[in-house]
């Protein structure tokens, strides 16, 4: 299984290299939702998270030669997006994207976790996640929804490992409190 993931990474970094246009439509089939899915946890609202994400893919579309195809292709393009959402949360405003960027990026699919979220008892987790501050929702959504290990959360963040741990003990503790008591015992 693992390379079958190297070559996609693979082809769709030789794609955007060769052909700009078709490697951005399969960088965006194969990452958009999982993505997204991210940006919603990130973000205020679906709108917030829809621009943090075509900021995402027109910025790693433009730095493509800095990616590594060795390492883990979400990784960055999460990487890119988080640092993103950092000068946002800075600024205390939401930048919009660059007239043409948009257009020039193809359709999220349809099917985004947003409508999941919204459709589902998940929505409840989502406001939790979002109610989270800034460094212990970025921890929860890279452990927890991107799969990322302590370790490497501590890479991409900067953090000692011990923040991270600390972080996640206290996103835990925080969505104890902020979910409705379901499933914990009686």
């Amino acid at each position: 299984m693992p390379c079958i993931v190297v070559d996609l990474r693979m082809e769709i970094w030789r794609q955007i290299r060769k052909d700009r246009e078709k490697g951005a439509e399969q960088l965006v089939s194969e990452y958009g939702n999982r993505l997204f899915a991210a940006a919603v946890l990130l973000c205020a609202n679906e709108h917030d998270a829809e621009e943090l994400t075509f900021r995402t893919f027109d910025q790693a579309i433009k730095k493509i030669r800095l990616y590594d195809p060795k390492k883990a292709f979400f990784t960055w393009l999460y990487t890119i997006m988080l640092n993103f959402h950092r000068m946002n949360h800075r600024r205390h405003r939401v930048e919009t994207v660059p007239m043409g960027v948009a257009e020039d990026l193809p359709e999220l699919p349809t099917d985004t976790f947003g409508a999941a979220l919204s459709q589902t008892a998940d929505d409840t987790v989502a406001r939790a996640v979002r109610a989270l501050s800034e460094p212990l929702r970025e921890v929860v959504v890279l452990h927890y929804f991107a799969d990322r290990s302590v370790d490497e959360i501590a890479v991409m963040l900067k953090v000692p490992v011990g923040t991270i741990k600390s972080r996640l003990h206290n996103a835990r503790e925080s969505l104890i409190r902020l979910l409705p008591n379901k499933g914990r015992g009686k």
